[in-house]
């Protein structure tokens, strides 16, 4: 039922979206993309790939190595793109599990903590560009909706010890339920995670990675949009990457983003100014380059793993 939900949902926004497409424009658009700096953005999305797997590493618990990470990775953003609704996420708790042999626990805090924090530094950046980019009424209005965003995940991060205590309490009472009790130990690995797992270093380190993959994401989504809209200013550019990411929160259930993330562009592009005839293709080109990306990086990193795997031994000599 859920994926026919989310596959009726991508389906119906995809085709409203190619429905806007003036052919004409749209064949004009494709000669006029700068495929090099398409080609640059793409690579600051893999390297954005590169500082996941770190943010990975850094949370894990035990002996993870940095391949297993990488191939959590690689896995969880595949997922994240293929599976309906945020079920990208659930299997992503089940890929680091089985990847990287942490707990389900720990893992589904790992999911967390990253999570609150993207949302934290994209909240941040938002305001930010919102106060360059805009004026008057609207800067006001963007900027206060962050503002507010920030101090809810930053509550969120000094009161998620307790708040899992309180969900732990709730669960206590029920555990001799099969799945209430699993959820249980889950929240109690998550509690202890976060009491013991997350010192000071971890979240300093684990802040700046976060600030250091948005750097890499917006970088690539911005170049990406100057490279197809040639002329847009840079602050705007990096404005449609935030709210690009920030459409994956639209409590409309689809596959992978698909169908949402092309209505969202059009829907800025049209907000910009743009005829919508033009800014749909706009928003379609723009969504294919930044699919293309974990793509990508899947390919890259099973390519990888499968050449060290088969790469023989070198024996020791005496």
């Amino acid at each position: 039922m859920l994926w026919a939900a989310a596959t009726g949902a991508s389906i119906a926004l995809l085709a409203f979206v190619v429905a806007q497409v003036d052919w004409d424009a749209a064949r004009d658009l494709v000669h006029a993309i700068d495929y090099r700096w398409v080609l640059v953005g793409i690579a600051a999305l893999l390297a954005e790939g590169v500082v996941t797997a770190a943010r990975f590493r850094l949370l894990a618990r035990g002996g993870a190595t940095l391949r297993d990470c990488f191939l959590a990775t690689a896995w969880y953003v595949v997922m994240l793109m293929g599976l309906p609704a945020r079920l990208g996420e659930v299997a992503g708790i089940a890929v680091i599990v089985r990847t990287m042999q942490q707990p389900a626990g720990i893992a589904a805090a790992s999911l967390l903590f990253q999570r609150v924090f993207d949302m934290f530094v994209l909240a941040a950046l938002l305001t930010l560009i919102a106060m360059l980019a805009l004026g008057g009424a609207q800067s006001s209005m963007v900027a206060l909706a962050g503002i507010g965003l920030v101090v809810v995940l930053a509550a969120l991060l000094i009161l998620l010890e307790p708040l899992l205590a309180c969900v732990a309490r709730v669960l206590r009472d029920h555990r001799h339920d099969q799945w209430r009790g699993r959820l249980l130990r889950l929240v109690l690995q998550a509690r202890m995670f976060s009491r013991h797992h997350m010192t000071r270093e971890r979240v300093v380190g684990l802040g700046a990675l976060t600030l250091l993959k948005w750097t890499m994401n917006l970088t690539g989504i911005a170049l990406v949009v100057v490279a197809v809209v040639p002329g847009i200013p840079v602050p705007t550019a990096l404005g449609l990457g935030i709210v690009y990411n920030l459409s994956a929160v639209i409590p409309i259930q689809t596959v992978g983003g698909f169908g949402i993330s092309e209505a969202v562009l059009l829907g800025s592009f049209k907000w910009l100014g743009y005829a919508v005839g033009i800014g749909a293709p706009i928003a379609i080109a723009i969504r294919l380059a930044l699919i293309s990306a974990p793509v990508l990086f899947w390919i890259l990193v099973m390519s990888l793993t499968t050449l060290t795997r088969a790469r023989p031994v070198p024996r020791r000599t005496v």
